[in-house]
């Protein structure tokens, strides 16, 4: 397919480009010159990726290899009917053509996703992810390993105080959705967080941080259709904008920030668009979203918080939720965590049970206007978040709908 050569193109053209450069340094490191980083046998399988690197170079710093291999299993129960992962391949709200997603009948590949990233002249980086077909075909039955561009940006990065980003990249809204699946503790983010979700989109934006030292920043503003390549801009925009304060040393904490954001949505509830190896979700239906949130950590103690509220549009009421992530690490690379989640509608059938998993239920009320729901799980780090084990348990119930019951979850992270 034409844009399958086209990204395999760009990665051939940037690995060239770099292997010039690099012909005529002395004593850069890297998997192209056999010289591994690191003291564990861990740390040196994972420096395997980093192709080229030498920060005293002008023209490039770095060449890597990244990406992510994310499966997970689930079974719940609810009022006696059962669901478990299989139930993905006939469910309306199976993201995966042909089902692809689903392995056997047990597990479902959440995400695989496959790209680089790089340095040059000292101050820009560039770097970019395609997700993967971990299935091989696409939905016309056609070999392709080539789902759609997952982000593909450049950067130029002047200071910590200010950096300069234009391209694809996923619009982080809400304290969950700036932690990289990579590193979320819970098996699946909450349902409010995904409902304010706007996707991966493309636009201009702009960040910083320590900013007199304790003011950090985002503003940035993205074509709102979503799209397997690049947005068309030609569907309104989404804007976003955020300030945060890092208050760590003023409390005596490791770390220590809390933000403020505000996201504008032009056209809110766009239709999903579908190719034939790709299925994208709608827009929000939300013309205006806020968000407070506030991170923490101390020793082995973390609490994360987000308060969210979005302005329904249309047919959607307005959503509050508030969601409360604390943790702890009863022994080394072991790790217990909670969620409680409260969501209120202010309509009566202003909130619908989340896709992944409770929506595979047979409940036959599906939308309500309140939803809670408790979540506690055991973390493994075999190799930090770059190599982990996930187990938990939820137990959710809709108010005003027909849900009332628990799903166990496993899952297995893999990052590098």
């Amino acid at each position: 397919m034409q844009y399958d050569k086209s990204i395999s193109r760009i990665l051939l053209a940037t690995s060239f480009m770099s292997c010039l450069t690099i012909s005529a340094l002395a004593e850069p490191t890297g998997l192209i010159f056999g010289k591994l980083t690191g003291e564990s046998d861990f740390d040196k399988a994972w420096s395997a990726v980093t192709l080229y690197k030498d920060e005293d170079n002008s023209v490039l710093q770095e060449f890597s290899l990244k990406g992510r291999f994310q499966a997970q299993t689930i079974f719940g129960k609810s009022d006696g009917d059962s669901f478990n992962t299989s139930d993905l391949k006939d469910s309306n709200n199976a993201k995966e053509p042909n089902n692809d997603g689903v392995w056997g009948n047990d597990i479902e590949v959440r995400r695989a996703r496959f790209g680089f990233k790089s340095k040059w002249f000292q101050n820009w980086k560039f770097e970019g992810q395609i997700d993967v077909d971990t299935d091989g075909h696409d939905k016309n039955g056609d070999e392709s390993f080539y789902r759609g561009v997952y982000d593909f940006y450049l950067t130029y990065a002047q200071s910590d105080a200010l950096n300069i980003s234009a391209g694809k990249t996923k619009v982080k809204f809400g304290r969950e959705q700036e932690i990289s699946s990579n590193e979320i503790l819970t098996i699946e983010r909450s349902l409010v967080s995904n409902l304010l979700f706007p996707g991966e989109l493309t636009g201009v934006w702009a960040n910083g941080k320590g900013i007199q030292d304790h003011w950090l920043y985002e503003a940035g503003v993205y074509g709102n259709d979503r799209a397997r390549e690049f947005s068309k801009f030609s569907s309104g925009a989404i804007m976003l904008g955020k300030i945060g304060y890092d208050y760590a040393s003023h409390a005596g904490l490791d770390s220590a920030v809390a933000s403020f954001q505000f996201m504008h949505n032009s056209q809110p509830d766009l239709p999903k668009i579908e190719s034939p190896n790709w299925n994208g979700s709608a827009t929000p239906p939300f013309s205006q979203s806020i968000a407070l949130t506030n991170d923490i950590v101390q020793g082995r103690f973390g609490l994360t918080t987000d308060v969210l509220y979005g302005f329904g549009d249309v047919d959607q009421s307005d959503v509050f939720a508030l969601n409360v992530i604390p943790s702890y690490f009863i022994a080394d690379g072991l790790q217990l965590v909670g969620r409680l989640q409260f969501a209120t509608a202010k309509e009566a059938d202003g909130l619908k049970l989340p896709s992944r998993y409770e929506g595979l239920s047979a409940s036959p009320d599906a939308t309500g206007n309140t939803y809670t729901s408790a979540y506690l799980g055991l973390n493994y780090y075999i190799y930090g978040h770059k190599l982990k084990l996930m187990n938990g348990v939820e137990y959710s119930h809709l108010g005003g709908g027909d849900y009332d019951g628990y799903t166990l979850m496993s899952g297995l992270r893999l990052s590098f």
